[in-house]
């Protein structure tokens, strides 16, 4: 989507769609010549309140001055967030397409205006209610041009940063969407190879060959009992200077039935989101890639595999070697993101970074501990917990802190091997969390675990059913303001 910085003078051009972002307290005037008028009148009359949400579609009989106008009220302007100007940018897009209107411009009025948070918002909104799944024809054509009228220095810059991230996130709900027997591992490698050659970053696929001479039988483990590839792949972008490195890992089950413990047969369609951690990462170095953040060396790690259950799957009671040397005890096929992670977590250490942050559709317990509103954060760092705090405030994308005692780390040692890789239900996210932290030993590290949070069957603050991208937006804010 192209999206451009107006001035004033854009309220008054003939233009196909006029959208106000306007508040609860009913305004004296509007732009948008007879039709702001009309909306004045009708706002004086009560037919529209500005209470968030509400909209108000008004066309135009005459010409001269938009064709129609969008009014898309904002509530009481101190009660006006950064997500509200987000979800605007959303509707805009939506209402946009459902006139098929692919051209549109965007202001604030009564005493709405933008800043520079609130302006990236709007932009990201706009370019979010453009994604469309790709294996099924549209309904209506996506908006193709937004034009976002403010006075703020510098806006372009704003707008094309978020455009990015926006983009990125995009990218991630596509790959979460897609099935599994397109998006499958080698799908994974080739869309973060055509990435970084883009991008300019470096790139590393490490197919079974060569997991098998970094002895990373974890992976190996999971990924044995499919016809499908496993991949540790890796995302380098290395600025000039750089003073910082990070490493994000994502779990990349592109489609997880359980293995030999088989899940139950409803609702394992949905097991194709199994990758959400793994498209979050890929996305989040898609936006790091337009964006270009300085001063922070920043590697996106990937364990893509898939689980099946075969003659040559992994096996209740086995013993795995990871490439750390430590041995997991499989108690249970289908805690298998854990293993996996358990080798890409120890790729990450190898590259010594100053922190670890890893992003995984880990437990059903976190869905029930929390829904689909956060994600659960386990962080035994202080210092990385306030950093990843912080951006999830200032993104909306909401984070948890959830417990880390040594206890969960005792429950998941084991008789037969150095640790289990399931202690039962109780208690199943944190002691989740205590299997990752044993292979990440004097490294902060973060644990996300996004498994309510990275997909959702109902229509969310305008976005449609399905992935939501969750992580790339904030994770981006994070490694934006790392060295500040």
């Amino acid at each position: 989507m192209r999206l451009t910085h107006g001035t004033t003078k854009s309220l008054t051009a003939n233009v196909p769609l006029l959208a106000l972002l306007v508040d609860s307290v009913r305004a004296k005037e509007l732009p948008g010549g007879a039709l702001g008028a009309k909306a004045v009148s009708l706002m004086r009359k009560g037919v529209f309140s500005g209470k968030p949400g509400k909209t108000l579609v008004l066309h135009a009989d005459e010409k001269g001055g938009p064709r129609a106008l969008l009014l898309i009220g904002m509530g009481k302007l101190a009660d006006v967030t950064d997500a509200d100007y987000r979800h605007a940018g959303m509707i805009v897009g939506r209402e946009a397409a459902a006139l098929d209107l692919s051209k549109v411009t965007v202001a604030t009025a009564g005493k709405l205006s933008f800043d520079k948070t609130s302006l990236g918002a709007c932009a990201s909104g706009l370019v979010l209610s453009t994604y469309q799944y790709p294996l099924k024809k549209a309904e209506h054509a996506a908006l193709a041009s937004a034009t976002i009228v403010s006075s703020i220095k510098g806006a372009a810059a704003v707008m094309n940063d978020a455009k990015g991230v926006a983009e990125g996130t995009n990218l991630a709900r596509e790959l979460g969407d897609l099935p599994s027997n397109i998006a499958d591992p080698t799908y994974l490698r080739d869309v973060a190879a055509k990435i970084c050659s883009k991008g300019k970053m470096g790139f590393k696929a490490h197919n079974t060959k060569a997991l098998q001479r970094m002895k990373m039988g974890g992976i190996l483990a999971v990924g044995q009992g499919s016809a499908k590839e496993s991949y540790l792949i890796e995302m380098d972008y290395k600025p000039a200077g750089y003073t910082h490195t990070l490493c994000i890992v994502g779990k990349g089950l592109t489609f997880d039935s359980g293995g030999i413990s088989i899940k139950p047969s409803g609702g394992m369609e949905e097991m194709r989101y199994d990758m959400c951690g793994a498209a979050a990462t890929i996305g989040l170095m898609a936006a790091i890639a337009r964006t270009r953040p300085k001063g922070v060396r920043v590697i996106g790690i990937v364990g893509a595999a898939e689980n099946m259950p075969s003659s040559t799957a992994y096996r209740p009671g086995d013993v795995v070697t990871t490439g750390s040397g430590k041995t997991i005890e499989v108690i249970n096929t289908d805690a298998e993101g854990r293993v996996v992670l358990a080798d890409a977590l120890h790729l990450a250490t190898l590259k010594k970074p100053e922190a670890i942050i890893d992003m995984a559709t880990l437990t059903g317990a976190i869905v029930v501990a929390l829904g689909h509103e956060a994600a659960g954060m386990f962080c035994r760092d202080e210092r990385l917990s306030k950093r990843l705090l912080g951006a999830s405030e200032r993104t909306s994308e909401k984070l948890w802190p959830m417990p880390t005692y040594d206890s969960y780390s005792d429950m998941v040692k084991s008789r037969w091997a150095d640790v289990r890789n399931s202690a039962g239900r109780e208690g199943g996210s944190c002691t989740a969390a205590a299997f990752l932290f044993s292979f990440t030993e004097g490294v902060p590290h973060a644990h996300l675990d996004v498994a309510g949070a990275a997909w959702e069957m109902k229509t969310r603050q305008g976005m449609p059913p399905g992935a939501r991208g969750f992580g790339v937006r904030l994770l981006h804010d994070a490694v934006v303001n790392w060295g500040r």
